[in-house]
């Protein structure tokens, strides 16, 4: 078997056998993941309970420190851990949050630290007004290569979960009837050789660039469909060094854009090192320039000056980087019949616009989803359950693309009914009152932190204090 052949990047320490008993998996079934980024890295942690083997098969050669893989060329671009994100991943690894601290990743509290200059102005607690109490809303904030470096570090610990790089999945096995998928054939990226691995459940977490739908076609199943709305948004993204001495209360900033007209953004966040990480992004092709007179002279153009006054002040430390592959997509497996034995998760089925920051997060609920099920025997229910956690987040970004009359694939206004445009007119009136309402400045976070349900915005008491004079 390939098992026997490969070469797996070991793990650090077991973990008790008998407690792996107690979670009610058999020792002799075996999980393979696909893509060994986040997505795969925490339905690994998920599976760890309920099999006996997990085995991550991942492309990239992995690096052994927080680098960037040539395999995501979207880490060097800003992640964003939403607060309900960072739950999860304190609920799958109990220590994480001291680690992280230990690598150099800075706690911020969105309430608090967070500043925003949406359609209107800044959020209050930017403009000094208002002095917020600290709040539960919290999280890190570092690069995407450290978040993922030490969440493998932590998933080392489980003796039962093992990554094997340098390899690719090129066709899905399945039984005679091919209604029961049975494992992957593997090709090494080294010696060109193919090999067959055999498993009871096989898992995509393999990102946009999934083949699922090519594999299951295959088979004999029909392909899921798509749904594909691009803004056309293009960003740049560069790393700076604070100025010595320094000082603002702010750990991300963001200059948001405003549809349908204002296409520009500006996100800055500090990261470990002593380090910012700097974006700026256009919508509808309005691409950020690469070079570093282009680069400052976007940034000068934001609605407001905070972010280039800021960055201008710093000293650069990477090259400008672009990023083009921006669309929302959504593959709509809970749609079609699967073969038992396979399910898809993360980008391989919802990737969003990353603007938004939802991706990691989105992530984590699927492996939540993930973990319900497998708990209640129900795993045929798994993507009709994932189709419905992710529906808000979709909806999210999908509603607020479409509102740019360059977006491809978009939500034509004729097919938006009446109740829609009154919601967005309420939002757009809550997000007004949020920048001079502190109690609504906090929900917003909450809300959009995925902490709470967007339902508490239609609260009476909410719905009263967004219907009054400003």
């Amino acid at each position: 078997m390939v098992a026997n052949k490969l070469t797996y990047r070991n793990n650090n320490r077991a973990i008790a056998q008998s407690a792996r008993y107690a979670n009610g998996f058999a020792a002799a079934r075996r999980a393979i993941v696909i893509g060994g980024s986040i997505a795969g890295l925490l339905v690994a942690r998920v599976l760890a309970d309920y099999f006996g083997t997990v085995t991550i098969i991942e492309r990239d050669p992995l690096p052994t420190q927080p680098h960037a893989r040539k395999g995501v060329p979207q880490s060097v671009q800003p992640h964003v851990l939403f607060a309900k994100g960072y739950q999860i991943l304190e609920e799958l690894f109990p220590n994480l949050g001291s680690v992280l601290s230990k690598n150099g990743a800075l706690e911020i509290d969105w309430v608090r630290e967070f500043y925003h200059f949406n359609q209107v102005g800044w959020s209050p607690n930017a403009n000094g007004f208002f002095d917020f109490p600290a709040s539960k809303v919290i999280s890190f904030t570092c690069s995407r290569p450290l978040l993922e470096w030490t969440i493998r570090q932590q998933l080392g610990e489980f003796s039962n979960v093992r990554i094997v790089d340098g390899y690719k999945v090129t066709q899905l096995l399945s039984d005679a009837t091919k209604e029961r998928v049975t494992g992957v054939l593997l090709r090494s990226l080294k010696g060109n050789t193919s090999e067959e691995f055999l498993a009871d459940l096989v898992v995509d977490a393999s990102g946009r660039s999934s083949q699922s739908p090519k594999w299951l076609a295959n088979l004999g199943f029909i392909e899921p469909p798509e749904t594909v709305i691009n803004p056309l948004l293009g960003y740049a993204t560069r790393r700076y060094k604070a100025p010595e001495n320094f000082q603002a209360d702010w750990k991300v900033m963001l200059i948001s854009q405003a549809p349908p007209h204002q296409t520009r953004l500006g996100y800055l966040a500090k990261i470990e090192n002593g380090e910012w990480i700097a974006t700026l992004g256009g919508y509808g092709g309005d691409f950020p320039p690469t070079d570093e007179e282009g680069f400052l002279k976007f940034a000068a153009s934001l609605r407001d000056a905070t972010f280039y006054d800021t960055i201008r002040q710093a000293q650069p430390v990477s090259p400008i980087y672009a990023h083009r592959a921006t669309a929302n997509r959504l593959r709509h497996f809970d749609r079609v019949k699967l073969p038992q034995g396979f399910i898809a998760l993360g980008d391989a089925v919802c990737a969003l616009c990353p603007v938004y920051g939802q991706g990691m997060t989105v992530s984590a609920l699927a492996a939540m989803v993930l973990q319900d099920c497998l708990r209640k025997n129900n795993l045929q229910r798994f993507q009709k359950n994932l189709a419905k956690e992710i529906s808000f987040a979709w909806t999210l970004a999908t509603m607020q693309d479409s509102r740019f009359p360059t977006t491809v694939g978009s939500i034509e206004p004729k097919k938006v009914n009446g109740l829609a445009k009154i919601m967005q007119w309420y939002t757009d009136r809550l997000l007004v009152k949020a920048t001079v309402k502190p109690n609504l400045h906090v929900l917003c976070t909450e809300v959009f932190q995925l902490l709470r349900s967007p339902l508490a915005f239609y609260h009476p008491s909410v719905i009263w204090q967004v219907l009054s004079k400003l």
